[in-house]
């Protein structure tokens, strides 16, 4: 059972302690088709956060109202970082993190997470469609934390840091500002303010900034990069956030930006070094112990290269369209319905995921679905060609305009394919082209030609007179 800051045990709904990642890219991606936002980084951890406007707190993260770690001096309590291990469900897939305060006077543990939400706050569907969620901070017991990992079979690390009393007061205090009623929510980014990002910031304030000095340096790796590896046991998850991520999800990370992870935060701190009260270097990780070792396949440790599939479907779907498309004559009603139905179906689909593509990009603060290039390929052009090309195959009216909706569909993922040959695309996008350029020349191929001409008519014979 959940455990509240102020000591009150509390029960709240599993789905109120999803953890910190992945909920609104991936949910919106895959009923959109794809997402992704960019919010401002807090870089100040212990001023209020930017966007937080909720009316007050959630019930697990309360202002403190009696003597817990939160109000010890810092010389009397160790800090930990816990890791917790990837789960199977959407919102587990990226994993999670936390502060385990442990009070050595009292002997009490509570553990603070900033993954928090409510499926019930105020306007949560708009806000969560729109790239404005407010997360919050929370806290619980050790025991509660661990029982409910076990329960999900999710791994859980500790590493106890090695830090000075001043530096632990600074912890304290920052974790008590964030419980303020006015500060206890804060408006969540997957990538740039989330729960990783948080404990990061606060453990880099309190050390006096060497983390982000030593994390400075680039890595090979995306935002899309890491998360289609850690999506990639999902297809239609992991496809959906691939079109919807623009730009901004193939700029290279630096070691900083990389540890939205939990798990890369884990890592970066087990190997960083920083000056001790006598001004000597000493690892910042004290210790680490596993305290629960789930039963799962260790996380992916790099995304699937689905280029020649995503090719091979598109070939499929392109020959599949061009043979009904040239079998559909006026004789062969029942292969007519059959090109009708697979290129309406077809285009359907593409366009309703072209569109949230460009609404994505228009009208919401998902900054990292904005500029993508992927609108050449999934648009709302697509949706025309699902009224007009049915009504063309079926009846041979509208020919004129399928064929200019379609050259221009073609032209649309041709520019896509050589803004690559080019050298000018800033996207990672080619299997998704490759996806979607063949069915798009198999629709033109299905109004390359008129086969409406009419079809001369049997006349009988004349029966000629009798004499």
């Amino acid at each position: 059972m959940p455990w509240d800051p102020v000591g009150k045990a509390v029960r709240i709904p599993r789905r109120m302690l999803r953890t910190c990642y992945p909920l609104l890219a991936i949910c919106v991606l895959t009923l959109a088709g794809s997402a992704r936002a960019i919010g401002a980084q807090a870089k100040t951890v212990s001023s209020p956060s930017s966007g937080a406007s909720a009316p007050g707190p959630t019930r697990q993260a309360v202002l403190i109202a009696q003597p817990d770690p939160l109000h010890q001096q810092g010389q009397n309590v160790t800090i930990s970082l816990l890791t917790m291990g990837n789960g199977e469900q959407v919102w587990e897939l990226f994993g999670h993190n936390a502060l385990w305060i442990h009070d050595n006077v009292t002997n009490r543990d509570t553990v603070f997470n900033w993954g928090v939400f409510s499926f019930h706050q105020e306007h949560f569907i708009p806000h969560f469609l729109q790239g404005r969620m407010l997360y919050s901070m929370g806290g619980n017991s050790m025991d509660d934390v661990m029982t409910a990992y076990r329960y999900w079979n999710r791994s859980v690390l500790s590493q106890e840091l090695d830090l000075t009393p001043a530096q632990k007061d600074s912890i304290l205090v920052t974790i008590q500002r964030n419980a303020l009623p006015e500060n206890v929510n804060y408006r969540y980014d997957y990538y740039r303010d989330n729960c990783s990002t948080r404990v990061r910031d606060i453990l880099d304030h309190a050390l006096g900034g060497p983390l982000s000095v030593q994390a400075a340096g680039l890595t090979d790796a995306t935002y899309r990069w890491h998360s289609l590896r850690l999506m990639q046991g999902n297809m239609p998850i992991m496809l959906g956030v691939d079109i919807g991520l623009g730009r901004p999800s193939d700029v290279r990370l630096t070691k900083w930006e990389e540890m939205f992870l939990p798990r890369k935060l884990h890592d970066f701190i087990a190997k960083v070094h920083v000056l001790d009260a006598n001004g000597a270097m000493k690892p910042l990780v004290k210790s680490e112990r596993v305290l629960f070792q789930s039963t799962r396949e260790p996380e992916p440790t790099a995304p699937p290269d689905l280029g020649l599939w995503l090719l091979f479907g598109g070939v499929i779907v392109a020959a599949v369209m061009t043979s009904l498309g040239f079998l559909a004559t006026p004789l062969h009603p029942v292969i007519r319905f059959a090109a009708a139905a697979v290129g309406a179906l077809w285009s359907l689909i593409i366009g309703l995921l072209g569109t949230v593509v460009v609404l994505l990009w228009a009208v919401t603060d998902h900054v990292f679905a904005h500029s993508n290039e992927n609108v050449l390929l999934f648009n709302p052009l697509w949706l025309g060609l699902a009224v007009l090309l049915p009504v063309y195959l079926w009846s041979g009216r509208g020919e004129a305009a399928t064929r200019r909706l379609a050259s221009v569909i073609v032209v649309m993922a041709l520019t896509a394919l050589g803004m690559h040959v080019l050298g000018i695309s800033r996207q990672i996008n080619v299997p998704l082209i490759g996806l979607v350029l063949p069915p798009a020349l198999g629709v033109m191929a299905m109004t390359v030609r008129s086969r409406w001409a009419p079809i001369p008519r049997r006349v009988p014979p004349l029966v000629q007179p009798q004499a």
